[in-house]
């Protein structure tokens, strides 16, 4: 596949993934109430998990504004921390120079945004495409060389931003779709080092009309690590304002679980 320069930034901004990480800051602005009891119950299992690690190295995948991150605590406790995700804010970068050692990665930790882009570039003007499944993921991080690998409320995530691109400029089964879906957290999940790693992820999504009547349920993590018995699971109360879908409230399921 022929793949044009293009600085990575600007693809992720052009894909929407700067827009998408604002987003995020508002709506927690607007529902603090709600998200305050799901980011402290990832924040003590980050720790808890971290706890039964050797202490020299840690990395969080999707680490974000730092809302569900207990960043001093682990600062602590480990030599190095890694903070990975496709920007991080200023508040960021200056709460790791505060620190001194915790060290800041600017990467796809997908391994797909350049592919997916590079993919719609190519084909959105042709009258045929390879499948989605064509697409192949960039390499990542080397994650073997940390003790402690978290992946942190992102793998809903990966795939969200790359389908609404897709869909910008392709008519897409939804059979090919959840495929595609399937292979992105397969192959995040795949590349968390086991007895190394926990994870913590909304693997179903349920909308209520303002009375609080459930009216759907969607799956948004097709892995089986969702079926795990020895997961820790609590409900997300993510939007009540009725504006992630017009006129409806929505929360999550969530779980937390080693890898």
């Amino acid at each position: 596949m022929f793949f044009e320069f293009l600085n990575p930034k600007r693809i992720y901004r052009k894909m929407g993934y700067y827009d998408d990480q604002s987003g995020i800051l508002r709506r927690y602005g607007r529902e603090k109430q709600g998200w305050d009891i799901h980011l402290q119950n990832t924040r003590q299992f980050v720790l808890q998990s971290a706890l039964s690690k050797n202490r020299q190295s840690c990395i969080i995948l999707g680490s974000g504004w730092l809302l569900d991150v207990p960043l001093d605590e682990l600062s602590h406790l480990f030599a190095s921390v890694t903070l990975a995700d496709v920007r991080h804010p200023a508040p960021v970068r200056r709460k790791a120079k505060e620190l001194g050692n915790v060290q800041l990665i600017t990467c796809d930790i997908s391994g797909f945004i350049e592919p997916v882009y590079h993919y719609a570039r190519q084909y959105r003007y042709k009258k045929s495409r390879p499948p989605l499944d064509s697409i192949v993921p960039t390499s990542l991080p080397d994650l073997n060389i940390y003790d402690f690998v978290c992946s942190c409320n992102i793998i809903n995530q990966l795939d969200i931003l790359l389908v609404d691109y897709l869909l910008q400029f392709f008519d897409l089964e939804k059979d090919e779709l959840r495929a595609f879906r399937e292979k992105v957290q397969a192959y995040h999940i795949k590349n968390l080092p086991v007895q190394h790693s926990c994870i913590v992820a909304d693997y179903e999504e349920k909308i209520y009309s303002p009375d609080n009547q459930l009216i759907e349920r969607n799956i948004s993590v097709y892995h089986p690590i969702t079926t795990k018995p020895d997961a820790r699971r609590w409900t997300w109360i993510f939007d009540t304002a009725m504006t992630y879908h017009a006129g409806k409230k929505t929360t999550f399921e969530v779980l937390a679980r080693e890898v």
